[in-house]
């Protein structure tokens, strides 16, 4: 047989580093509507905290994200490499773990999914109490937001 008459495999794009690189739509049929992954979102916030949250941004110098969310300007997108040092690989891979994803498709639903959250969270730029934080149900809170467009 032919090198040309081999039945390629299909792979997946990598990155240099050998991160897995899949489209948009993989992340809108990894979570269909994307309840599952605010879900572990909103799980993380309450028993971190929002302000925590943040600080890994500040931490990984995304000052001028953060403000973006809280702030009344338009929000500005993340990147999944600030949000793996932000979050920490290890609570994406637990994330991951928990939702059937990959580290990766965690890490980049996450950075569609968090600047909205944050604004959400934040009106008028005030950071929610932890006694409100200890009721959130971000899922209810995002009701109103298209997840599935936002992963897509």
């Amino acid at each position: 047989m032919s090198e040309s008459n081999i039945p390629q495999t299909t792979t997946p794009k990598t990155q240099a580093n050998g991160a897995d690189i899949r489209g948009p739509e993989s992340l809108s049929q990894q979570f269909g509507d994307g309840q599952a992954l605010v879900e572990q979102l909103g799980e993380m916030i309450r028993t971190d905290g929002l302000a925590d949250l943040l600080a890994g941004f500040n931490d990984a110098g995304q000052e001028l994200l953060v403000e973006s969310w809280v702030g009344s300007i338009s929000n500005h997108l993340v990147d999944e490499g600030s949000v793996k040092r932000a979050v920490g690989r290890g609570r994406i891979a637990a994330m991951a773990e928990h939702l059937g994803a990959t580290p990766d498709q965690v890490a980049a639903g996450l950075a569609r999914i968090i600047p909205t959250a944050v604004d959400a969270l934040t009106p008028g730029g005030n950071l929610p109490s932890g006694a409100k934080l200890n009721q959130l149900d971000l899922v209810e809170l995002l009701q109103g937001v298209d997840l599935k467009r936002l992963l897509a």
